[in-house]
């Protein structure tokens, strides 16, 4: 989703989820409770996410989008005000190399990805999961990924994929214990999840046992 269609729906239930998650809602003794100051979206588009959730929470964002065009769109999007004195910084990374997205001297205290792994495979979805994990503050940071996942009509317990017949590009969407078995793989444990009528919506930190 570019723009802003959808997102004050979608804001308040990811600011919901993200509130229950740095009140202490989340099935993990091993990690603290979060901290607030800075937040890395991944895939962010114009910005939608920075601006109705984590700009309310989080001091500093990074913003890491792969189309040139949208990042340049997103200072706009978020206004001079938003970004001023270094609270947004833009990277510009594929989407398909999220896995090689260059470090910075900071970890953060949530990595927000938000309907970017339905454009990866299996493989790169894991190297890129356990990249983004790496960048996290020690025990209180948290990786959260919001994905598509199969409703109505479609069966649930396979996973779906949109290949086009000449343009545009593959989007795989799959199920909850797709998801939860790629974490697995990259060694990350789910503390909080959330089912919306389209979506599922994880928290994760690094080791431990998925619920």
């Amino acid at each position: 989703m570019v723009g802003d269609e959808g997102a004050e729906e979608d804001g308040v239930e990811g600011l919901a989820f993200l509130d229950r998650l740095l009140a202490g809602d989340a099935n993990f003794s091993n990690h603290s409770k979060g901290r607030t100051q800075k937040a890395m979206d991944v895939g962010a588009g114009v910005g939608r996410v920075t601006k109705t959730i984590l700009l309310k929470r989080y001091g500093q964002v990074r913003l890491v989008e792969g189309d040139a065009a949208l990042s340049k769109r997103s200072r706009t999007y978020l206004g001079k005000k938003r970004c001023a004195n270094g609270r947004c910084t833009f990277t510009c990374a594929m989407l398909q190399n999220l896995q090689n997205l260059p470090p910075d001297e900071e970890s953060y205290d949530v990595v927000w990805v938000q309907w970017c792994l339905q454009y990866l495979t299996d493989v790169d979805v894991i190297l890129a999961i356990k990249n983004l994990a790496s960048s996290l503050t020690e025990k209180t940071g948290y990786l959260i990924i919001k994905e598509n996942r199969p409703y109505g009509s479609a069966r649930g317990d396979r996973f779906q994929m949109d290949t086009p017949s000449c343009s545009g590009r593959y989007d795989i969407t799959r199920t909850d214990n797709h998801h939860r078995l790629l974490f697995q793989r990259a060694g990350l444990v789910v503390v909080l999840a959330e089912e919306g009528v389209e979506t599922n919506t994880y928290a994760l930190v690094d080791g431990g046992t998925v619920v």
